[in-house]
């Protein structure tokens, strides 16, 4: 690797983070922000938008803090790289001015999305490779259009998170591939924008210029150049969807590997040479960041959310909650002593998303003959529960396009715990490859970076390099043994579960 350190604007799921990258690829500064909502008295307890003014004073903020904490490193600067979570768009009227933004989390249009899957469902699955509509663009569209008139009539332009946030340095209007993808808006098999699909829903809006991850889309402007206190021109790059910049910084660019970014949630995906739609409308398609390749994706769900759930409720008083649930956990042994945690879905169904049962069981009564129940089983069923969600939905995408995985490749928040590591290890009985930082979305959209600038020729180069920092875990034979028994357990459990309406 060569020359300029590299920021990174990543918009997770979880909260803002930036970080500032040396030109060796490690981390030199970080900084992170909570995300600034608005408060609607007469939005459904559904709805969730972010504040831009306030988010933006967040991002300059948490920009300026890495540059405190590093500031040769910031004056030498040689990209600004941005990615964000999915899902998550922003709507605009022609003067530039914000009309509405939103979170992954806001889940507004719920019953226009089940108006266009009632009439549309299988051509919107089959052009944009997702369902169902309420999570998409398209939806929220619908929603203004029919609750908020006067305001659709203003909207001029749609992009991602990230494609606002890229704006919002450089003044360039264009869209990421991924992400559009991501947010329903592509005709995810040709890889250009679904206009016809668009309008037939009667919602025909405006569409950027399309670009690709590591394009160079323009430079930060003087006047936030000088805000952020940058001492040169800084080139913008918008690197791609978070889970997918996470498979590049696993090196995860060959059609038959897969890449699980354990974090807030857990998508699992798999890269394939062309679009893998599943005949149900299970899973989702997506774009990779080679333009060459796509990934079919089966997540296990919130499982990194429903974590730090467990922490806080159970852990709350603890000082250092994780490093004593991993301790406890630990301690618990192979199958929790009998508890179980249904804490997120098993194999993904996108076509029949609903509410269902789930917790954490375990044998009663609670008699000393049982050896008991603590903190630690009920910490430890979690991870296990995780694994077990993973291990469904890969097995789920291996079904799907008939392709054993050729590798499993990990990263993500969940990394951090090497009980974890291990567990799905020994619960997937196969060998996965790790990476050694937890920032691996982060590392991706570095890398696009390295690529925008030319410090790296492609993103497959970007690729090999990543590779090469992964480490090899191997499954223990016993173990991996013991968990095949109770993964199967789980899977009976799960789908009994599931067969109960709410």
């Amino acid at each position: 690797m060569s020359n300029g350190p590299v920021l990174v604007v990543d918009a997770g799921s979880s909260r803002l983070r930036c970080h500032l990258f040396d030109s060796d690829g490690s981390i030199v500064s970080t900084s992170a922000a909570e995300w600034p909502y608005l408060v609607e008295p007469d939005a459904s307890s559904m709805a969730k938008a972010f504040d831009t003014r306030l988010l933006w004073q967040a991002v300059v903020m948490a920009i300026k803090q890495c540059a405190d904490d590093a500031p040769d490193h910031m004056e030498a600067v040689a990209c600004v790289a941005v990615t964000s979570q999915r899902q998550a768009v922003v709507f605009m009227d022609s003067e530039g001015k914000e009309i509405y933004a939103c979170p992954n989390m806001d889940l507004r249009a719920v019953f226009e999305g089940a108006a266009i899957d009632k009439s549309h469902r299988e051509q919107v699955y089959a052009v944009t490779g997702h369902l169902p509509s309420f999570l998409f663009a398209p939806a929220r569209l619908r929603w203004f259009q029919e609750q908020q008139p006067e305001d659709y009539a203003r909207i001029a332009n749609v992009l991602t998170l990230a494609d606002w946030l890229a704006w919002r340095l450089t003044g360039v209007l264009t869209n990421e591939m991924t992400l559009a993808g991501e947010a329903g808006l592509l005709d995810i098999g040709g890889r250009h924008w679904c206009n016809g699909l668009l309008g037939e829903l009667g919602l025909d809006k405006q569409a950027n210029r399309l670009v690709n991850a590591a394009d160079i889309i323009g430079h930060v402007m003087p006047d936030v150049a000088q805000q952020l206190h940058f001492k040169k021109e800084v080139p913008v790059t918008i690197a791609g969807a978070d889970s997918q910049c996470g498979l590049l910084g696993m090196g995860v660019v060959l059609p038959g590997h897969i890449g699980i970014v354990a974090g807030w949630s857990a998508p699992v995906q798999m890269v394939t040479a062309r679009p893998a739609f599943s005949p149900q409308g299970r899973t989702w398609v997506g774009c990779h960041l080679l333009s060459d390749l796509w990934v079919a994706e089966s997540s296990a769900g919130a499982t990194g959310s429903a974590y730090q759930w467990l922490a806080d409720t159970i852990y709350g008083d603890t000082k250092d909650p994780f490093a004593k649930m991993s301790i406890e956990a630990t301690e618990a042994g192979p199958g929790s002593n009998g508890a179980v945690s249904m804490m997120g879905n098993g194999a993904m169904n996108m076509s029949d998303l609903g509410m269902t049962y789930g917790g954490i069981i375990f044998p009663v009564p609670l008699t000393s003959a049982t050896g008991g129940i603590g903190r630690g089983h009920l910490t430890r069923a979690a991870l296990e529960s995780t694994a077990y969600a993973i291990r469904a939905n890969m097995e789920q995408l291996e079904a799907l396009t008939g392709d054993r995985a050729k590798t499993i490749s990990l990263g993500g928040g969940m990394t951090k715990s090497e009980l974890f590591e291990r567990i799905l290890v020994d619960v997937l009985g196969r060998d996965i490859m790790v990476d050694p930082v937890p920032d691996i979305t982060a590392l991706g959209a570095y890398l696009c970076g390295k690529v925008a600038v030319g410090d790296l020729g492609s993103l497959s180069e970007a690729a090999e390099w990543a590779s090469g920092r992964m480490r090899t875990l191997k499954a223990n034979v016993r173990d991996a043994a013991e968990y095949e028994e109770l993964y199967q357990d789980w899977t009976r459990l799960s789908n009994a579960l599931g067969q109960i309406e709410l």
